[in-house]
């Protein structure tokens, strides 16, 4: 799941079929975040912005840096996941931020741009500025044929 470590804790487990429950539920929570990222595949650029609570100030610095280019995030098709501990808050420039609960373990900081295929295309443990992504999507095939039929619209 994009690099995070699911969080197991410790519970004494009074039989064989307890371990079971636990199984089926991390992997509900897993899947359930799995397919927030997966309603994005083919319809916008995600980036995952996530931090352990040592970290909390890089990670908003990050977001605060994104969010202040809200018509290049909008016209790029980006959407925000900053997540800080076990608590995403998402953004898309188009409505009021949600925030979504994970069962995941985050530790340090790190960014990730993950394209409109689905695939990691950029991943850093250090504050970025915007056109450090920006400008690598503009090199991307999708990016290009984006801004192709955009041309041929205003034409």
């Amino acid at each position: 799941m994009l690099g995070q470590e699911l969080i197991l804790q410790q519970m004494p487990l009074q039989n064989p079929s307890d371990m079971k429950y636990l199984i089926i539920v991390c992997l509900i929570s897993n899947v359930m975040w799995s397919q927030k990222l997966d309603s994005h595949l083919w319809n916008d650029r995600v980036i995952i912005i996530s931090a352990d609570e040592t970290n909390s100030k890089l990670a908003e610095s990050q977001f605060n840096v994104l969010q202040a280019e809200r018509d290049k995030l909008k016209d790029r098709k980006i959407v925000i996941y900053k997540c800080i501990r076990d608590n995403c808050i998402f953004y898309n420039g188009k409505e009021d931020s949600k925030t979504i609960k994970i069962n995941a373990s985050i530790k340090g900081f790190e960014t990730i741009l993950i394209g409109l295929d689905g695939g990691q295309k950029f991943k850093s443990k250090k504050l970025e500025k915007p056109s450090t992504f920006f400008n690598l999507i503009e090199t991307m095939p999708m990016r290009q044929q984006e801004l192709k039929n955009q041309k041929k619209r205003n034409d």
